[in-house]
């Protein structure tokens, strides 16, 4: 953000003819301008050093002549005057008054003409001007010959190094004023500022707008001629702006500053949109412990205080939860919210039908159970993992395969599931769930990381994906939600298939099934259901202990995609749930909630 307006360079060149009075006259007048930061140039010029007498100009050059020590009046005056005076060098006269009057000058001019005059070059590498600006006119060159220039000059050292696009052709036409050199220029030498020295016809209504078209593309400085009386003036009279017309063109270019400059949004400007702006309203009551979703909030003018949309998805990706019940047509403010504490419930029993005691069975002399513990442990979003069975004294075992403490355990329900997971959730004050099964000892938790910031972007209940590698994802639950399921029902049969009780209400809860990207699918099945099931876990295993190779899901993929005799130990078993078509019947029907049953406040 800049602070201040550009600079104005009053370029009094030569309307005055050589009268020395009207100068001064000229000096005076337009010192009155009103602007911020106003300098003023001059061309100190001698015949014989800028011409041979053969020159057409050498006649004019000889009238348009001063003296160095009415030079140095000159410069005392405009010293006095102006914030800044500069001097255009094109002979070695040039380099004497400016030597002569070193402490009073700001700045030194070449024109593109001069830039490759070693004689006035050398001269100015021989003075002391560390703490002057040098502009350089580079009209007429290429990108590589300024390169080539500023090499050249480097060596005169300066505080600060202007590049001026702009030649004086009088007047200018409109196609010949390149302001497309300017984003070229700042391309190519970012750290230098730019200055525009236009020479549009000064009856042109373009004459006042080409330099506020400069400062808004980036120039830092304005050049532009000045003269008292067009009409009397010989010399470098056409594109010279006379008092009132300098005025305009400064006021407008003070006011250029304000427009381009300021903070990205203004006080106005944020005022505006508070009092306008349509923002989230609930169109239902929202419970404690809930997420926010698109289809919670329809968007209205309101006189209610409240957050847009934007700020409660800040809220959700900062894992964030409603941190008490809101009622509809509410709006929502960040203090509506609080940290969701996040946990990995880990559901395991030691009975099985199919392989017995599979939870503590080895795998390469760890047990299943601790297989799947420890890749929980890797989720690293949440607080707490928690191995949970039921209140028997069979499962009681469980206790001694908690990783030496490093696992919680609880023991609750014994038939209804979904009420131990809520058992879980109140001990340890648990808002948002990964649900694990124990008999996935390959759990991944970068499935977990991902569901996880899917679940709390899109404000859902419940969050799993479409397709995996079965055994590798878990599933991810709002505790609010299972409380609504056992609100509705008093009981949840067959909560061992929690997964029927999102996705066979969805007009009830906000579900999410999400796609993971192809190198996290694969059609393996790395579940702990039956021996072959445990013949490919031992291989699996033998594998990655060989190359001391953790149970990522890319390292796992890597092994049973270069060995498909290890995938094919159990590709022919297939999951109940998903072939048995009673069951899934039977799931249907007991899980769905219906309508006509209300809430058990």
């Amino acid at each position: 953000m800049r602070a201040t307006s550009p600079t104005i360079i009053f370029e009094c060149a030569n309307a005055h003819g050589g009268n020395f009075d009207l100068l001064k006259s000229t000096i005076v007048d337009f010192s009155k301008i009103i602007y911020p930061i106003s300098h003023i140039k001059f061309q100190p010029l001698q015949a014989d050093a800028i011409s041979l007498n053969d020159f057409s100009w050498y006649e004019t050059y000889k009238e348009l002549e001063f003296s160095d020590v009415q030079w140095r009046e000159i410069i005392d005056i405009a010293h006095d005057k102006y914030e800044g005076v500069w001097l255009d060098i094109f002979d070695v006269f040039g380099i004497d008054v400016l030597s002569d009057n070193i402490q009073k000058i700001t700045g030194v001019k070449l024109q593109a003409s001069v830039l490759w005059n070693h004689e006035v070059l050398s001269s100015l590498k021989n003075l002391c001007l560390d703490d002057k600006e040098l502009m350089v006119n580079i009209s007429g060159y290429e990108i590589s010959e300024i390169e080539d220039i500023l090499n050249e000059i480097a060596e005169i050292n300066v505080k600060k190094l202007v590049l001026q696009i702009g030649f004086q052709s009088y007047p200018t036409s409109i196609e010949d004023t390149a302001l497309g050199k300017i984003k070229i220029l700042k391309s190519a030498f970012p750290s230098l500022s730019i200055c525009i020295a236009d020479h549009m016809s000064a009856i042109d209504d373009m004459a006042g707008i080409i330099p506020l078209m400069g400062v808004a593309a980036g120039c830092r400085y304005v050049e532009k001629h000045i003269c008292i009386d067009r009409e009397s003036a010989e010399y470098d009279f056409q594109s010279a702006l006379e008092f009132d017309e300098f005025q305009l063109m400064a006021s407008q270019l003070e006011n250029s500053s304000k427009i381009l400059d300021g903070s990205f949004i203004s006080k106005s400007e944020s005022l505006y949109l508070a009092n306008s702006i349509q923002i989230p309203i609930t169109t239902k009551r929202l419970a404690k412990g809930t997420l926010i979703a698109r289809s919670d909030v329809i968007y209205r003018r309101t006189g209610q205080d409240g957050i847009a949309y934007n700020k409660i998805l800040d809220q959700l990706k900062k894992y964030s939860i409603l941190s008490s019940d809101i009622n509809e047509g509410t709006t929502l403010n960040n203090n509506n919210f609080k940290p969701a504490k996040i946990g990995v419930i880990v559901a395991c029993r030691m009975k099985s039908s199919r392989l017995k005691k599979k939870a503590i069975l080895p795998i390469r002399g760890v047990s299943s159970v601790e297989r799947c513990l420890m890749n929980c442990l890797n989720i690293s979003s949440a607080q707490v993992v928690v191995l949970a069975t039921s209140a028997t004294d069979e499962d009681a075992e469980l206790k001694n395969f908690t990783l030496n403490g490093k696992v919680d355990f609880f023991q609750g329900d014994p038939d209804d599931v979904i009420k131990r997971y809520i058992g879980v959730c109140d001990k340890h004050n648990i808002d948002v769930i990964i649900r694990v099964t124990a008999d996935c000892p390959v759990i991944s938790s970068e499935i977990a990381e991902m569901l996880l910031e899917h679940h709390f972007s899109s404000g859902a209940d419940y969050t799993a994906v479409r397709e995996c590698a079965v055994g590798t994802a878990c599933e991810i639950y709002n505790a609010e939600a299972l409380r609504r399921v056992i609100n509705y029902l008093g009981e949840a049969k067959y909560s061992e298939y929690m997964t029927w009780y999102m996705q066979n209400n969805r007009e009830i809860f906000k579900v999410e099934l999400v796609d993971l990207p192809d190198d996290m699918v694969r059609n393996y099945r790395l579940t702990l259901d039956y021996t072959e099931d445990l013949e490919l876990f031992e291989r699996l295993y033998e594998e990655l202990d060989r190359d001391s190779k953790t149970p990522s899901l890319e390292n796992i993929f890597k092994i049973l995609d270069g060995n498909p005799d290890i995938v094919s130990i159990n590709s022919h078993l297939t999951l109940k749930y998903k072939t048995d078509n009673s069951l899934i019947d039977l799931l249907d029907s007991n899980t769905k909630i219906r309508p006509s049953i209300e809430i058990n406040e």
